[in-house]
């Protein structure tokens, strides 16, 4: 069973899309898409009848909400299902004070045993299919350590596993020593990466279950969509 990530050549080039309860990586500079692929997992979730659960580090729920409603006017709809839940570990920090039933609050990105907890205790909340979008880890590194971090992500990403969700974490390229980065890798089931490679975007798959190619592959940014352009039928970047 496979978890489509919403993008239709990135889903034909893992032969489907993700293994369901694996832990994907999303690797990236900002501004080049990686956004674009949490939020369009989070969507074909929910198209298919899955809860989605957002744990935030780097932007309120609020600013999440209003991200995914301009991306699918039946947003609102699924929220009143209670098909989505938030972790919000900005807001708090940022002293912003806006309510909901949908969310809960963590007060502190140091505060990793009450992110955890929250996770458990959403997960718990109902039966069904899960996917967990989690932004970003390299907001946690940045206020603790990376050991930490990675001690941490080794209980969460197991726990999620687990309890049978799908999850997919984000890092930003650029802000980490290497070693942090190939540590995080070593808990993930798969990584999708995205570079700038010159005037060209690039995005390759390690790990994921069987994909088609695991070279670089070239795609174009157009508004919220990501557009794989590369052949990778034949292995090959175009």
């Amino acid at each position: 069973m496979l978890a489509k990530t919403g993008i239709d050549r990135l889903d034909e080039l893992l032969k489907g899309g993700i293994p369901l309860k694996s832990n994907v990586l999303i690797y990236s500079p900002p501004f080049i898409g990686r956004e674009i692929i949490l939020k369009r997992f989070a969507l074909s979730g929910l198209q298919e009848g899955d809860t989605i659960l957002f744990v935030l580090t780097d932007k309120s729920f609020q600013d999440m909400r209003e991200e995914m409603k301009k991306l699918d006017k039946k947003y609102e709809k699924y929220e009143e299902e209670g098909k989505i839940r938030y972790i919000d570990v900005y807001s708090p920090s940022v002293e912003i004070k806006e309510e909901s039933e949908w969310v809960i609050f963590v007060d502190s990105p140091i505060n990793r045993e009450r992110i955890a907890s929250s996770v458990i205790q959403t997960l718990k909340e109902k039966e069904g299919k899960y996917r967990v979008i989690f932004d970003s880890l390299s907001t946690l590194i940045v206020y603790s350590d990376a050991k930490a971090v990675f001690r941490f992500l080794q209980v969460l990403s197991g726990i999620c596993k687990r309890m049978g969700a799908t999850s997919m974490f984000s890092m930003t390229r650029g802000m980490h020593e290497e070693i942090e980065v190939q540590t995080i890798k070593h808990l993930m089931d798969g990584v999708i990466e995205l570079r700038e490679e010159g005037a060209r975007l690039q995005i390759r798959v390690q790990g994921c279950g069987e994909v088609i190619s695991r070279h670089w592959i070239d795609y174009l940014l157009e508004g919220e969509e990501i557009k794989l352009t590369g052949a990778f039928r034949m292995g090959r970047v175009a």
